[in-house]
């Protein structure tokens, strides 16, 4: 299991080494966004995705081809060894890879602030009867509860609308969460907290098999943490440089 944290200059136009490595679906996508930042976050995370995949398979980055299942998550066509996952917000995203089973990430900013009101209508749309008895009382608290339940429903392959209070995730005391459902279909799921930036909260789910592999894991596995180039993409010469310090920089922050 790997995790990969990049950190984005959005202000910074699109290179074209980064659009060539795309589809011709990939760049269509990523043109329709009106806005700047929208665009490099689409084209650098796909295409680091690429390279990464790419790498791992040892097939050229361009030449990787994906599918999506029926709720629109996207898996590499004929490889069934390796599963992704993908997620951006702000100046960051998140990929990340499995050779173990399906995964789900999720990183959202925590600026966004939230009324009451707000909060109670999202409440009731987004959380399962057991989660309202939560103490959520915070635009923050929001935000880092929701990266734990996508990065879940993510990792089942489910979508996302449809599914939001069929599950409920729970804290426990350390980096992970519990996790309650009433599908005996669905298979065992892990979800852990990610430590990445200020300003943003994330969070890591995945399908096991075997309960005991994965049990305690979290925190050992969350600090272990290398900054490393990625192709042509290379790492920050300050490693406590803010993301506008660089073009992309690329961090690993879990392996197991």
């Amino acid at each position: 299991m790997e995790v990969w944290l990049l950190e984005l200059d959005v202000g910074l136009s699109v290179p074209d080494a980064e659009l060539a490595l795309l589809s011709a679906e990939e760049r269509a996508h990523a043109q329709r966004f009106r806005r700047q930042e929208d665009r490099v976050r689409s084209v650098a995370t796909r295409a680091a995705l690429r390279r990464l995949v790419g790498a791992r398979l040892m097939l050229p980055p361009d030449q990787l081809r994906f599918v999506v299942n029926p709720y629109g998550k996207p898996r590499l066509e004929g490889e069934p060894e390796i599963e992704f996952n993908v997620s951006h917000a702000g100046c960051c995203a998140l990929i990340a890879l499995s050779t173990s089973g399906p995964v789900g990430v999720d990183i959202e900013c925590e600026e966004r602030v939230l009324n009451a009101k707000n909060l109670e209508e999202l409440a009731a749309y987004v959380f399962s009867p057991l989660e309202r008895h939560l103490a959520l009382q915070t635009s923050k608290d929001f935000i880092q509860h929701w990266v734990a339940k996508e990065s879940v429903l993510k990792a089942l392959g489910l979508g996302i609308s449809e599914h939001l209070q069929s599950v409920s995730i729970l804290p426990r005391d350390d980096e992970a969460y519990q996790i309650a459902h009433d599908s005996p279909e669905w298979p065992e799921i892990q979800a852990w907290r990610l430590p990445v930036s200020d300003g943003y909260a994330a969070a890591l789910a995945f399908q096991t098999h075997d309960r005991a592999s994965t049990q305690g894991k979290s925190r050992e596995v969350s600090r272990q943490t290398s900054w490393l180039p990625l192709s042509s993409l290379e790492p920050c010469q300050d490693r406590g440089a803010s993301p506008q310090a660089c073009d992309h920089s690329v961090r690993q922050i879990d392996h197991a």
